[in-house]
């Protein structure tokens, strides 16, 4: 089995190797993530020993609706500075005189950025759940690709995750098919009975989500 990590591993690297650097140098570096998030690692104009780190994701304002900017005001309110360019949502500026004993675990920190984003739905949602209100959440959606979203919503007894993703090619299909198939057949097994239940369906769209406008009811 596959184990994806959370985090960028291309990211840490990258400011890994700034963090551990001699000699500050001129950096000026681009990033792409999956999802299309774009990670500008640049020293700053005036201060060679400043390095930014400016973050694009298209879906941000969204998440920001769940709670996004709270949690990088938690996880990263020492670094976080105003953002300079309109491309970027998130800049986090670094100070490499300044740095933690623990460099690579800073790195590792960062790298996570975000996961720690696109959990704010989430983490809104078992809130919820926990606080035993009456009636369903609020429909969370993040659209973190084009025609493709995440819908979160929670209820008195469950938190339901929705994955609307769309295959364009016919090998994708089937490959998808088989794959949240195993999903779904898992719990079959004795040793995990008690994982989160999965369905999947190909064509009719989840009821919590049937009601949104301009959803896609076809094999893809």
């Amino acid at each position: 089995m596959i184990l994806l990590e959370p985090n960028s591993y291309v990211l840490e690297e990258t400011l890994l190797a700034r963090f551990n650097s001699e000699k500050p140098e001129v950096v000026d570096i681009t990033l792409v993530d999956f999802d299309n998030v774009i990670y500008h690692v640049q020293t700053s104009a005036e201060q060679r020993t400043l390095l930014n780190l400016s973050v694009e994701m298209k879906y941000f304002n969204e998440v920001c609706a769940y709670g996004a900017e709270s949690i990088l005001q938690r996880e990263y309110g020492d670094y976080l500075v105003p953002v300079a360019n309109s491309q970027y949502q998130i800049t986090l500026q670094f100070n490499l005189e300044q740095l933690p004993a623990d460099k690579a675990g800073l790195a590792k920190h960062v790298s996570m950025l975000k996961r720690n984003v696109l959990a704010s739905p989430f983490i809104r949602a078992f809130e919820y759940w926990e606080s035993q209100q009456e009636g369903a959440g609020p429909l969370m959606a993040t659209h973190y690709r084009e025609n493709e979203a995440i819908y979160v919503q929670a209820q008195q007894d469950r938190v339901t995750v929705i994955f609307s993703t769309l295959f364009q090619e016919e090998v994708d299909r089937v490959l998808g098919k088989v794959f949240l198939q195993e999903f779904v057949d898992a719990r079959r097994q004795a040793a995990i009975q008690n994982a989160p239940q999965v369905f999947y369906s190909s064509r009719e769209a989840p009821l919590e989500i049937r009601h949104l406008p301009g959803l896609r009811q076809d094999e893809s």
